[in-house]
């Protein structure tokens, strides 16, 4: 199912729960009065009967076989029964008696009563105990002459076992009720029915961005351009997706692009001691060759394979784009440090190193730090003179290493630790000119900074800090 039909139901079917909620109750409550105000109505007629019961004494010659309904109430001194318009009345004054008058021996309404010889609802037993005043007055429903009708039944306060009935149809109300309920059942399913069109209407509205999109993930994978953008309006959860996707976008085809820039990059790295290299196993193949000569070939080749191996490890390292994929543990930067230190002096014989390391503990990935400090010192090491200094501090964090050569020329600073990028001076010494690139990366990758000036007397200052929490 599409999420516009998903949305268009959701919405269809809330607002229906909630009009049939609202009908419902509109609906019990509107039945409900109308059913309190024929109560109120019977009782007050009822009332009103019992107090004018009085009246309708007549002379007790008349027997209760000539008394008639409807019309004027009959002028016999028993049983009353009439009608005001549709409203019905009757008034038992002595209910033992006119039992005994039907033939009751036991003076309870049973037999010819209950059929009740004016014609009314019959009687039931529960109408004694009212009668006698054992029982409170209640309500009923009956049907009279084909016609529902709701009955009250109470107690004749003049009389010791007494009745007085009211009784009124119920046709109007329940008329009434029957256009309440199909009225609200037909705005129940019309409000629906409205809401699914609206909500469907809302939904095309709402998932316009969607679509959009949609339309441009597809252009991507179809394309493979990353140039593609999606229109923004509004500020609203879709406006900040599109926002959001665009700026994927953005990030995708930078990384692409620098991807790209590393392959050409490496490419052209790779040409020169691939074809120095190729050169050297040429050499060494003619028979030719004499021996001294071989042998300061073979050392070249030699060489040319550890710039390889070097380059490939500085490619590998520079691919990982400031990722790191090595265990991160806690360990002792100023050991790290002094390790580093001690290699350098082995490769370096000839320079004097000046070390002052304090204790700093914090978590990172020795290895990405090994490499980047090794470069540092690398670098160092490439640009001091012979028989010079490289000094090295490390406190609260803050690695700083310094050599005495002639220091960087002011239009090569913002590029020194861009890849593969080397100053005019540096093209005729060995590298690949990802080094300080690498030292960037891994700085960077463990919430550190990296940055490099000219110092004071001479020489460049390499000032590596690193943020993590000490332990």
């Amino acid at each position: 199912m599409s999420l516009r039909r998903r949305l268009t139901l959701a919405g269809g079917g809330a607002v229906f729960v909630a009009l049939a909620i609202a009908s419902l109750v509109i609906y019990f409550s509107v039945r409900s009065n109308l059913r309190d105000q024929i109560d109120v109505s019977l009782f007050e007629s009822a009332q009103a009967v019992a107090m004018k019961s009085g009246a309708f004494a007549a002379p007790a010659n008349v027997p209760s076989s000539k008394r008639v309904a409807g019309g004027k109430p009959p002028t016999a001194g028993g049983l009353v029964f009439g009608n005001d318009g549709p409203d019905y009345f009757q008034v038992i004054p002595n209910l033992s008696t006119e039992a005994k008058a039907a033939g009751s021996a036991t003076g309870t309404p049973t037999g010819p009563l209950k059929q009740n010889p004016n014609g009314f609802v019959s009687l039931v037993g529960q109408d004694a105990l009212v009668a006698r005043g054992l029982l409170p007055p209640y309500f009923r429903d009956i049907r009279y002459r084909g016609v529902a009708m709701a009955l009250y039944t109470m107690h004749l306060a003049s009389s010791s076992d007494g009745l007085v009935r009211t009784a009124r149809p119920l046709t109007e109300a329940n008329a009434t009720i029957a256009r309440v309920r199909w009225l609200l059942l037909a705005l129940t399913l019309g409000g629906a029915l409205a809401a699914g069109l609206l909500g469907r209407l809302a939904a095309n509205a709402v998932l316009r961005p969607v679509r959009a999109l949609a339309g441009a993930v597809r252009e991507v994978s179809a394309t493979r351009d990353l140039n593609q953008r999606i229109p923004v309006s509004g500020r609203d959860e879709l406006a900040s997706l599109a926002v959001d996707f665009n700026a994927m976008l953005a990030a995708l085809d930078e990384s692409q692009q620098t991807q790209q820039q590393l392959i050409a990059d490496a490419s052209h790295e790779l040409r020169t001691p691939l074809t120095a290299h190729r050169t050297n196993i040429e050499l060494l193949a003619r028979p030719d060759l004499p021996a001294e000569q071989r042998q300061r070939v073979l050392g070249a080749a030699v060489r040319t394979i550890g710039e390889l191996s070097t380059l490939v490890g500085d490619l590998i390292q520079a691919a990982r784009d400031g990722r790191s994929v090595d265990a991160r543990h806690p360990l002792a930067l100023d050991e790290l440090v002094a390790d580093a230190v001690e290699r350098a002096q082995h490769r370096a014989p000839g320079l004097r190193f000046e070390s002052r390391l304090e204790p700093y503990r914090f978590v990172g990935a020795r290895s990405r730090l090994e490499r980047a400090v090794d470069n540092v010192l690398d670098n160092a090491i490439k640009w001091s003179p012979p028989g010079g200094t490289v000094e090295i501090r490390l406190g609260a964090g803050r690695l700083t290493v310094r050599d005495h050569g002639p220091g960087i020329a002011d239009a090569d600073l913002p590029h020194v630790f861009d890849r593969f990028y080397r100053a005019a001076a540096a093209r005729a010494l060995p590298g690949s000119g990802l080094g300080l690139a690498i030292v960037k990366q891994a700085v960077d990758g463990h919430g550190g900074s990296v940055t490099v000036a000219n110092a004071e007397g001479g020489g460049a200052l390499l000032t590596l800090c690193f943020d993590a929490e000490r332990r």
